[in-house]
């Protein structure tokens, strides 16, 4: 077994680097075969010019830089793929909400599911926002009730159709590409999966708190975000349509 992570970031120079050697530790301690691609959308705290040096140092590690384009997390991602050359890809926050801890358990899994994705809302996952002391982000409730909705259009054995953090056999994107944004490209991308009759499995797992700067999805209530929140709701009747006319 092999593994691409890729890594989409946006000024992340706190963290990148300790994420990078949490990552590859998994793989060594398991004697795998693996590689870290870095997808950076023009990062301006540098965090690519941090990874770029660290990158002298370890072999695993890739680097590209997308320069005069829009920061797109499904174009990132894509970017990620398209230079990957091992059996698995992972793609996952890099900003620790996403503890690699639990890329053991994808490792595990993979060997039985074509994809397995790491659910905040199954019954054994924990929310960050649990603990006292901190406060659950204005988008966590938009987040929890569009997942409802998902769960009810689609399929009711998958229960976070927004995770972004998962592990998919490479060979599955030879004839698909994500597409979207952040509210819907996961969903494409479950449903692209379930036609395809991939075997998926869901782990619980508990987020964590950003390690540092600022969350690229982090929202306030005002004109744009209703704007956002009209966006994703149409964007959602087409996919169902999508859907419908791909399974009738």
């Amino acid at each position: 077994m092999s593994f691409s992570i890729i890594l989409p970031t946006l000024n992340e120079k706190g963290h990148i680097l300790k994420l990078i050697d949490e990552i590859s530790y998994i793989f060594i301690k398991r004697n795998l075969n693996f590689e870290i691609i870095v997808v950076d959308d023009n990062s301006t705290d540098g965090t690519i010019e941090t990874v770029k040096k660290y990158q002298e140092k370890k072999d695993f590690l890739k680097t590209i830089i997308r320069t005069d384009k829009k920061n797109n997390l499904a174009a990132s991602i894509n970017e990620g793929i398209n230079l990957s050359i091992y059996e698995y890809v992972i793609w996952m926050d890099a900003d620790f909400q996403h503890p690699p801890k639990y890329i053991d358990e994808f490792i595990n899994k993979s060997k039985n599911f074509d994809a397995v994705i790491a659910s905040r809302f199954l019954k054994d996952s924990e929310r960050y926002f649990n603990k006292k002391h901190l406060k659950k982000e204005i988008n966590e409730n938009q987040s929890y009730l569009y997942n409802k909705i998902c769960k009810l259009l689609f399929f009711n054995d998958i229960t976070d159709y927004t995770s972004g953090f998962i592990c998919v056999k490479k060979i599955f994107f030879k004839k698909y590409s994500l597409s979207g944004f952040y509210g819907d490209y996961f969903v494409d991308l479950i449903i692209e999966l379930k036609k395809n009759k991939m075997k998926i499995d869901e782990i619980p797992f508990e987020d964590s708190e950003r390690a540092s700067g600022f969350s690229k999805t982090v929202v306030t209530i005002n004109l744009n975000y209703i704007y956002m929140c009209v966006r994703y709701f149409f964007t959602l009747l087409r996919t169902f349509a999508r859907f419908k006319f791909s399974f009738d």
